[in-house]
């Protein structure tokens, strides 16, 4: 609302295409590992969704909320993903597992108030610099799997 200088409805519009986004996506995503690896696709909208948050802190107009709608895009294949890549091998510690990445949705509760500081500090474009910031935690999880995948398939030992 405050890229575009309008009210709700308009902004509640903006987030219906978003989760209109989202939800296409996570068939197109889907479909997409049946071709790419997994955690290459954790990887490349990890970094496109960290490229169009900073694109957002640079752009807070029309083009930045189109940004944060495709943002949508990248959010539909990341925690299937990471839930499925993190489990995977894990035998009988899968339920042990399967409940620490449970309680690590914990995030999505302190993030935001991390990122309502920055809005009440800063700006609201510039708030968006702190899901940049877990979008490149997460394409280092993903580059962490990549390099362990490789070094196990060369019957090495991972880190």
């Amino acid at each position: 609302m405050e890229a575009l200088d309008t009210n709700e409805v308009t902004g509640g519009t903006f987030l219906q295409y978003s989760m209109i986004t989202f939800l296409f996506s996570r068939f197109v995503m889907t479909w997409l590992m049946g071709f790419i690896r997994p955690a290459k696709l954790l990887m490349a909208t990890s970094v496109i969704a960290t490229l169009l948050c900073l694109y957002m802190v640079q752009m807070p107009t029309i083009s930045g909320v189109w940004a944060l709608v495709c943002i949508s895009a990248c959010l539909s294949l990341m925690f299937p993903t990471i839930y499925a890549i993190s489990l995977h091998g894990l035998g009988d510690d899968a339920k042990l597992g399967a409940a620490g990445l449970v309680m690590a949705i914990l995030g999505g509760a302190i993030v935001p108030v991390v990122q309502a500081v920055f809005i009440d500090t800063f700006s609201v474009a510039f708030s968006y610099i702190v899901p940049a910031g877990c979008f490149i935690i997460v394409a280092g999880y993903a580059a962490f799997d990549l390099k362990t995948k490789i070094r196990t398939f060369n019957n090495v030992a991972p880190c």
